[in-house]
Order: C-alpha cells, then sequence, then structure tokens
C-alpha cells in the first residue's frame, strides 16, 4: 500500500478542482489533483481522446473552448500540482485520510486539507421503457458526441426541463440527428432568466442555443414530456404528451406517438454528495439544489475542519459558478496553511464572490422553474424497473411500503433497492421523491441510502497490489472500509 500525506488534496477534475488547484498554486500551496477522468475537464469540459487530432476546434463548441482557456491556466501553475488522471477515491474519512485507486494499485493519502469537487450525476426518471437499449441521458449523448463525434442515432425525441435540453438538441443537430422536438415538462423559463440573469452571462449560451433550434426549426413543446418509449429489442417509437403545469402529472388523453430510433433525457442532476458524507460533514436537503447538499460555509469550508465542498457535488449550480466556488476553497486553503494572511485572502476571494453572487442569483430563479414535480413520478406502471441494477419493479416498492417500509434504508433492506453497483445513485432519488409523495413525510425523514466505501467498484487485483499491507496498525483507515465508520 502507497501511503503518503499531502499538503492539499482536490478531488476531482472539474471546473471546480480545476479552480481550486490554480488558486491554491497561485498562492504557494501545492495540491494533489485526483481525477477519475483521463484528462481535465469533467463532464462540460470533457476533452476527445489523446489520440485523436482535432482539425476544426470550433466544431467543437463553446465548451470546448472554455475547457482549453481553463486547462492553459491550469497548466500555467502545473509545476506547483500533481495530477493523477484515471484514478478513482473510493473514500474519505473525518480525519482527512483518503483511499484511491488507479488500475494496477491503490492507496492512502493523508491530507492536511481536502477539496471535494466531485461534481453531479444525472436525475434517473424511470418510465415505461426507459431501459431500451436507445433511452440515454444528455450526457452520455454528449459524451458521444464530444469526445468521439459519434452519432447516437437518426431521430431524436428530446425530454427533460431546463437548459440542458436546447444544449443537447443542439449538439445533436449539429451532428447530423434529426430532432424531431424538444420536451420540457416545465413552463417557460427563458424569458425570466433573461431578465434576472443580470451580468452572470449565464443566459448567453442558453439563448444562442434556443435561436439555433428555432432558426433549425426544431421546436419546444413546454409541459410536455416522454410518456413511454416502445420497441421489442430497442426503441422504435416514443408516446409523449402534456403534463399539469403545476406538479407535472402526465395528461394521458393527449398522448400522441411517433417514430425515433432515439430518445434522449435530460431533469436534471444530483449532487454527487457521497464523499462528503462519508467524511461526516453536517447534511441538509435543498430540493432547488438536486436534493442532499453539504453544508457549508462562504468559504467552502464544511462543518468538518480542513474539508472543503465545491461545484455540483455541493450543489447544483453550473460550470460558472463551480468554478467560482473552486478559486473561493482554493485562496481559503490557501490561507489556512498560512501561505498568505487574512487580508490577501479577502481581496483575492472578492472576485470570485461578485461573479459568483451573480451567477447564483440567475441559477436560484431557474431552479424555482424547472425543479422536478413528483407528478412526473406517475408515469411508471407496476411492472416499471426502478432499480436496474437489482432489477426491482414499481410494484414490489409499493409492496414494501404497504408492509410499513418508512425510509430509504427500509426499502433497501426490504427490496435490495440500491443495493447493487450504483449504490443507489439512479433509483434513491426517485424512490425518495415517490416515498415522500406516498406517505406525505418530508426528504429528511425519508433520510437516504448510506454510502459505503468502495464507493465506486474496484478489483480485488488492484486491491492486492496494496504494499505493505502487514505494516497497516490495528483500527487503520483500511478497516473502516467495512463499516463506512472512521477509523
Amino acid at each position: 500500500m502507497m501511503n503518503t500525506s499531502r499538503p492539499l488534496v482536490v478531488i476531482g477534475g472539474g471546473p471546480a478542482g480545476m479552480g481550486a488547484a490554480i488558486e491554491a498554486a497561485r498562492a504557494g500551496l501545492s495540491s494533489t489533483v485526483i481525477d477519475e477522468a483521463p484528462a481535465l475537464g469533467g463532464q462540460i469540459y470533457r476533452q476527445p481522446p489523446k489520440d485523436f487530432r482535432v482539425k476544426d476546434t470550433a466544431a467543437l463548441g463553446k465548451d470546448f473552448a472554455d475547457g482549453e482557456r481553463l486547462r492553459a491556466e491550469f497548466n500555467s501553475v502545473s509545476d506547483q500540482v500533481e495530477y493523477l488522471p484515471a484514478t478513482s477515491v473510493l473514500g474519505v474519512w473525518p480525519n482527512k485520510h483518503v483511499l484511491w485507486a488507479s488500475d494496477t494499485t491503490s492507496g492512502i493519502i493523508e491530507a492536511d486539507q481536502i477539496v471535494v469537487a466531485t461534481g453531479a450525476y444525472e436525475r434517473a426518471v424511470p418510465f415505461p421503457g426507459w431501459t431500451l437499449p436507445g433511452v440515454m441521458t444528455a450526457g452520455g449523448v454528449q459524451t458521444l458526441i464530444k469526445t468521439l463525434r459519434v452519432s447516437p442515432g437518426r431521430r431524436a425525441l428530446v425530454a427533460g426541463a431546463g437548459p440542458l435540453t436546447l444544449s443537447v438538441a443542439r449538439r445533436l443537430r449539429e451532428i447530423g440527428v434529426e430532432v424531431v422536438a424538444v420536451l420540457d415538462a416545465s413552463e417557460p423559463w427563458l424569458e425570466t432568466l433573461c431578465r434576472e440573469s443580470g451580468d452572470s452571462g449565464l443566459h448567453r449560451s442558453i439563448l444562442e442555443n434556443h435561436e439555433y433550434l428555432r432558426h433549425c426549426g426544431i421546436r419546444v413543446f413546454h409541459n410536455h414530456t416522454i410518456f413511454s418509449a416502445i420497441g421489442k429489442n430497442e426503441v422504435e417509437k416514443a408516446s409523449f404528451g402534456p403534463v399539469d403545469p403545476a406538479d407535472w402529472r402526465p395528461q394521458w388523453a393527449q398522448e400522441q406517438t411517433t417514430a425515433v430510433d432515439l430518445v434522449c433525457l435530460g431533469f436534471g442532476f444530483i449532487p454527487n454528495s457521497e464523499l462528503t458524507q462519508l467524511a461526516r460533514c453536517d447534511h441538509r436537503y435543498v430540493h432547488e439544489l438536486g436534493g442532499w447538499v453539504p453544508v457549508r460555509a462562504a468559504t467552502m469550508r464544511t462543518s468538518v475542519p480542513g474539508v472543503f465542498a465545491v461545484g455540483d457535488g455541493a450543489g447544483i449550480t453550473g460550470a460558472l459558478a463551480s468554478l467560482e466556488e473552486g478559486r473561493i476553497a482554493g485562496i481559503t486553503a490557501a490561507e489556512s496553511a498560512g501561505f498568505i494572511s487574512r487580508a490577501e485572502a479577502d481581496l483575492r476571494r472578492a472576485g470570485p464572490f461578485a461573479r459568483l453572487a451573480s451567477i447564483k442569483a440567475a441559477f436560484s430563479t431557474l431552479g424555482k422553474l424547472t425543479r422536478i414535480r413528483p407528478g412526473v413520478l406517475e408515469l411508471m406502471r407496476p411492472e416499471t424497473l426502478v432499480c436496474r441494477c437489482e432489477e426491482v419493479s414499481l410494484a414490489e416498492v409499493t409492496a414494501a411500503l404497504d408492509e410499513g417500509a418508512g425510509d430509504l434504508q427500509a426499502l433497501k433492506l426490504r427490496t435490495r433497492l440500491g443495493m447493487g453497483a450504483c449504490q443507489g445513485r439512479n433509483c434513491a432519488p426517485s424512490m425518495g421523491m415517490k416515498m415522500c409523495q406516498v406517505t406525505g413525510r418530508k426528504p429528511e425523514q425519508i433520510g437516504r441510502i448510506n454510502p459505503r466505501p468502495p464507493i465506486k467498484p474496484v478489483t480485488f487485483g488492484t486491491l492486492a497490489q496494496m504494499k505493505g499491507i502487514d505494516e497497516v496498525p490495528a483500527n487503520d483507515s483500511l478497516d473502516a472500509i467495512n463499516t463506512g465508520g472512521s477509523p
């Protein structure tokens, strides 16, 4: 086992993680960035594989250009940053021990400070046929387009809520896919966003995407959503229709069907807060921010000393806000380590604070307009799978609720929901909302499915490469893997 110490560990190589490492380095604090991806950028600034040669960067869009600028900024301080790509963090503990693994080895880093910048994952909304080949999330579609320039289908229906639906519809059209329509379950929000965005710049790219679709004749239907995906071995058709504006309850009487081979879904994101949960940080439920988020100070400090949480993993606010939060955390970490004074830190934080306030004000408005509503869960039928890993159906969940399951942990024990490889990332948010709908309880009463290390799949072969395992004393961090507790 490789056991080392580092002054600052940044978990995540997206905008938030890069911002933290950049500002820490500028203040003189070196860091180690652990990135699950093979290259910097996160989901939004994802790069093509290194063996690909980019001849026309303009064809890759604004996100690629923004990512290149941020990577150049990162590279300017790379002499003070240790970068570990293709490396997963399997667990974090309150004593700031970080358990990591790559393809060939693993180890523990004892960090003086940690910035958790793990981003978010896409919200799954179960409906009949959602497990068919040809039903993809917006993130999966954009990954194929951004990294491989691969068309995921020929004729697509895009459904969800908010700006992501516009962005992915544009990317599909640009690569040659016929986009039948964009279905946005929320009420029209663009005009309100433009009016309240101010100088944040948040609305500019969204407005460009909207105008692009209008120019191409691609209609956006608000208060509409997907009802079902239909096909024997893959998607052949999709049904859709209007929803109630208040709660997104499907209006079945107006259902219609169209032939497609791709259904692209973008119902928003869930903060990836597993590591801050394992670190024993305090959390609270904020629906507009995507769900459970760590409690933070303005300087991005959590309730655990020396642990910061930034970016979409601490609340869904988008890439622009994530970058500014990362910058604030990096500056504050350098201040805590004694590299800069409080006065100097305040001066350096002033710019990111101002930009962040403008962005968050606009994003708060957007979140209120496009947040998911419980009526969309009525798309499910008793036979609909709600947990793909363990193949748990809605009927099984309903039976468990009838038997008295009162929270997500009890539902997990009765049905195995959330016991698969994803540890409930796909099923827990929708089933937590379903439990609130059925029982009348609040999310705080329904609770969460507790994460357990290792939070990402890891082979026995990789764990077997832990050199020096006999030298690990009793009650070391590795012992906590079995319980999820602190050593």
